[in-house]
């Protein structure tokens, strides 16, 4: 089974494709990796804030960091939901 970093470029992204991944398998995406995904972009706003408000050059690189930090956060969240709809038919999330 992929490690967590592994999965979403093993995926390319795909949602759907990392969801048949891990119930082929039979894992599960704790809840405490998309606490820690989400973690991770909210950690990158306050240096982004920063190089926009100067408007740095810097900035474009930052975005680019922030963007795939909040793509990774939205994945693990989307097989997290779809593991959720297959087990109870609805989800909290």
């Amino acid at each position: 089974m992929p490690r967590e970093a592994e999965l979403f470029d093993l995926t390319n992204g795909n949602v759907v494709d990392a969801y048949f991944l891990l119930r082929e398998e039979g894992k599960n995406i704790p809840p405490a990796w998309i606490d820690r995904a989400s973690y991770t972009r909210k950690r990158k706003e306050k240096e982004l804030g920063k190089a926009l408000k100067a408007d740095s050059l810097d900035a474009v690189v930052l975005m680019k960091d922030w963007e795939t930090a909040y793509r990774k956060e939205c994945f693990y969240y989307g097989i997290r939901v779809l593991l959720e709809l297959e087990r109870h038919g609805k989800t909290k999330l």
